[in-house]
């Protein structure tokens, strides 16, 4: 098993550096990296940094859930980014791609903590979080409970909002609340270990853990976004496409009004784009790049 692991992520690798557009770059370094948390889970990512540093700026991007650091938004906006001389960091985290979910929601907060430590440790200065889908709701969490110094802003894109609202809007209030019940009453006698076959809807159906799912859905959840916006005193960037089935784009409305007042969102609505922005990738990438540019050049 570890042996197919090794030659899957070799594989990859591979491919990312015979990309046409990466070799066409010509001027960015690209490399796999494997990082370990604090509480000792291993992870992967690609890490690209711009030979000709134009700016010294970081980005640790963050997929969504069941994805991961080579497909979707990160086949692509990663390596942009990096065109343009941004330094960027895409994670896979400890719950990636459609395996059984076992882990605490809280517990991203060591995958995110290391990446933004290795992008210090490179001496990038300042660092930007990014996180798409539940992604978003991962980066937020983070820099609402540490408020780490070394971020300077969030890029937020196809955020889902409140988890347990999401299953509500997809299931019903009924269905929804009879999972989470069943969870809680598993944790509660001390089952928290045991796993639950989940229907995502759209997404399929997961292997989830008790505790994974009260960590998601549960009344005292560190994942709501609203709550944790609320926390945060950076500038946040949301880009919405007015296409995605996945996600509401209304979302993006109730994170402004649930922000610090005085902290400056800036919410961009795309037309046409779905939860991954195809067919309208060059909107997401001009939205992000004049915005990060922005905040290097207030």
């Amino acid at each position: 098993m570890q042996f197919l692991k090794s030659f899957v992520l070799t594989f990859l690798l591979i491919l990312v550096f015979l990309n046409p557009a990466a070799r066409a770059a010509g001027n960015v370094g690209i490399e796999m990296v494997q990082l370990q948390t604090a509480d000792g889970i291993n992870l992967t990512g690609i890490l690209r940094r711009p030979h000709t540093v134009q700016n010294n700026v970081g980005v640790v991007m963050i997929h969504g859930y069941s994805g991961n650091f080579y497909s979707g938004i990160m086949a692509f906006l990663p390596e942009t980014l990096a065109d343009f001389g941004f330094a960027t960091l895409a994670l896979n985290m400890r719950d990636h791609d459609r395996g059984p979910k076992k882990n605490r929601f809280e517990d991203n907060r060591y995958d995110i903590t290391v990446a933004v430590d290795e992008m210090a440790r490179l001496g990038y200065n300042p660092i930007f979080l990014f996180g798409h889908s539940m992604g978003t709701n991962r980066v937020l969490y983070y820099l609402a409970a540490t408020g780490d110094p070394r971020i300077k802003g969030m890029l937020l894109t196809g955020p889902p909002g409140n988890l347990f609202e999401w299953n509500i809007s997809v299931f019903g209030l009924k269905a929804a609340s009879q999972v989470l019940r069943q969870a809680q009453d598993l944790v509660a006698g001390s089952k928290g270990d045991e796993w639950m076959l989940i229907n995502l809807g759209p997404l399929g159906k997961a292997l989830y853990t008790a505790n994974h799912v009260v960590s998601l859905r549960g009344p005292k959840t560190v994942s709501d976004p609203y709550k944790n916006i609320a926390r945060i005193f950076k500038p946040v960037l949301i880009v919405h496409g007015l296409a995605d089935r996945l996600a509401n784009p209304d979302v993006a409305d109730r994170l402004l009004k649930s922000a610090t007042p005085g902290i400056h969102v800036t919410i961009v609505k795309i037309p046409g784009a779905n939860h991954r922005f195809s067919g309208h990738q060059q909107d997401l990438v001009n939205a992000v790049n004049k915005w990060l540019t922005n905040q290097m050049n207030p």
